[in-house]
Parts: structure tokens; sequence; C-alpha cells
């Protein structure tokens, strides 16, 4: 970043004379919107100017009450160079790395005046470059599909439930600080499996303990081959089909020989799915929405259960339907991404 070597690094003021010009046009009924245009002041700063006469009769600064700025132009250029630098550091370390003698709040307003703002950044599962490649490819492949195309798949998944995961935000006055929700990390869970179609949502299979491969072939075998006829064995690529065909990931359960001889005598087609992909299964959106749903903290299984089931039946089928109208952009975002995770 190139800094000048003289004058403010803070926004320039506005100076006395267009100030009163200012006052002169909003009394001729020019707007803030207009004066901005003409004197290249944002509305806010000419409405403020404005105002300011109107109480003091005057447009110049009032004295500042507090201490004078402790910084020098030279220790603000520093400093800017060592925020440039080093944008991760925390304010206090930044002084440090710098060796300015001030505090934390003069260093923070300092960086503040010459517009650098502190923002948390988002995180992003970790994708390996293999498993980029993987998706991309897959993604490429995929693109054209037309819309029917994805509404016969039948997507599944696992998901591990202990309560709603957002943090409670309350409404208090002033500077009062609210009190610590208590959570038990080894709180009461449930491990649920469910499957969605086009505008539908299978029953809710609460699993006891961890899944494996004998208690995903029984939920198979019990439950969604006998409920859906309409999985079978034709290619995705044959856009003519009105098949069903079928879509879970790649954890060593979903691979088991028993899993695959079980799809492979029923002559059903599995749909190929990429590793690393939530972004890309629709019904990783129906476990966030469920889970908004829910209160912090449960006092039994049993109650979290009831919730859950509750909560599940109760996905609105519009919301499926968009789910499934969204797949053509989630497999655009992939690409656009080579590769990379998304923000579905």
């Amino acid at each position: 970043m190139n800094i000048e070597n003289e004058g403010s690094l803070s926004k320039p003021k506005v100076p006395i004379p267009t100030r009163w010009d200012i006052v002169h046009f909003k009394r001729l009924g020019y707007t803030g919107v207009e004066l901005s245009e003409m004197f290249s002041v944002s509305p806010s700063t000419c409405n403020r100017i404005y105002n300011k006469w109107l109480q003091t009769g005057d447009v110049k600064d009032l004295e500042r009450s507090g201490r004078p700025l402790v910084t020098t132009l030279e220790e603000e250029k520093t400093l800017i160079d060592t925020v440039e630098a080093h944008p991760e550091m925390t304010i206090s370390h930044l002084l440090e790395e710098s060796k300015i003698d001030i505090s934390n709040t003069t260093g923070w307003r300092r960086l503040k005046d010459n517009g650098y703002r502190s923002r948390t950044s988002s995180i992003k599962w970790f994708i390996s470059e293999e498993d980029r490649k993987e998706r991309l490819k897959w993604a490429m492949k995929y693109i054209h599909m037309p819309e029917n195309f994805w509404k016969r798949i039948v997507f599944t998944d696992e998901c591990l439930i202990q309560f709603n995961t957002k943090k409670q935000k309350l409404w208090l006055y002033e500077d009062k600080i609210p009190d610590p929700v208590e959570r038990d990390r080894w709180q009461a869970s449930i491990m649920v499996w469910g499957a969605i179609k086009y505008n539908k949502i299978s029953i809710l299979e609460v699993i006891d303990g961890t899944m494996n491969s004998g208690k995903y072939h029984d939920i198979l075998t019990r439950r969604l081959l006998k409920n859906l006829p309409g999985l079978k064995g034709s290619s995705p690529l044959d856009i003519d089909s009105d098949s069903l065909i079928y879509q879970h990931d790649n954890p060593y359960v979903h691979r088991a020989n028993v899993i695959k001889r079980c799809f492979q005598e029923r002559d059903i087609y599995v749909l190929p799915w990429p590793n690393r992909s939530p972004d890309l299964n629709l019904i990783e959106s129906v476990w966030a929405k469920l889970k908004d749903g829910l209160k912090r903290s449960y006092d039994s299984s049993a109650e979290l259960k009831e919730d859950v089931i509750n909560a599940w039946d109760h996905i609105p089928s519009e919301f499926i339907e968009n789910l499934y109208d969204s797949m053509k952009s989630r497999i655009q975002s992939v690409i656009d991404n080579k590769g990379g995770p998304t923000h579905y």
C-alpha cells in the first residue's frame, strides 16, 4: 500500500468555504444527494454540516474534549505497514511488532480512521487437491443434466444430532451482559438416517448406537427399497428414463460388500459421488433446517428423539423442492471454485 509523504492519513475534513457553500445551497432547497454530487462529499456529511449551522450558527468543528492525538504521522505509517504485512495479527501484536508505544484502543482507533476493520474469516472444510479434481470432474460431467434428472435422485445421509448449534441471541438493555448458557458436551444425542426425494421425505430412522454396515443394510431392505419401487438400474445419462437413482456418500459403511451386493441384486443404480461434497448433498440443508428448530439442550435422549422426529415430519415440501431446484447452481459453484468448497 502506497502512502503519501505529506498530509493526514485520516479521512480529510471538508474545507470551511465548502461548508458555507453547502449551507447556502441547502437553504435554497438542494437535497443532500444533490449537494453530494456537487461537492464530492457524502450526503450524510452535507446534512450534518447544515444541521450544525442550524444549531450553532457556525460550520466550524467544536473543540474536541479529551487528550489530543498521541500518534505521529510516521507512527501511523508504521502501523499501516505492519497491518498490511500481518493482517492476521491482533491489535496488541500489531503494536508490539511495530514498536509503537500507544494503547490498544488508540491503535484500533488509528486503524479505523484509516479505513481498516477487523473481519472474521468464514470457515471452509479442507479439500485435498485430489478431491478437488474429482469434484470438478464430477461437476463438469453433470452440469448439463436437465432439471428432471435431479428430481429422480433420492438423497440420503446419516446425522448425529444433539441440539441447536446456533448461539442464542438476546435483546438486553444497554450494557447488560447475558447470563452464560450451561451446556454439557456429553449431553443427550441421537444418530439418525433419512432420505429425501423431490417434494417428499422418508420416515426418519433413529439408529441405536453408531452406524455399521449391518444396520445400514437393515434400513435399506426394511425401509427404503420396499417403499421406493422406482429405484432401478437406469443409467443417469439416460435422460429419457423416469426411474429413481440412489445417492449416498462414501464412508466405509456405504462401500461395504454387503451394501454393494444389496444394490446389485436389485439392479439399482447408485449415483457416483465425489468425496468431501456435503455442499452437493441436498439433505445436508435439511439437517441444518431441522437443527435450527431444536432447543439448545435436552434432559434425555427420549426428549431429543421426540423433538427431532417432530421437526423432521414438519419439513415443508416447498423447502425440499427449492433444494432440488438449486442443484444446477450448486454444481456451477463447484466449477467456478475449481472443485473447491462452495457457500452451500
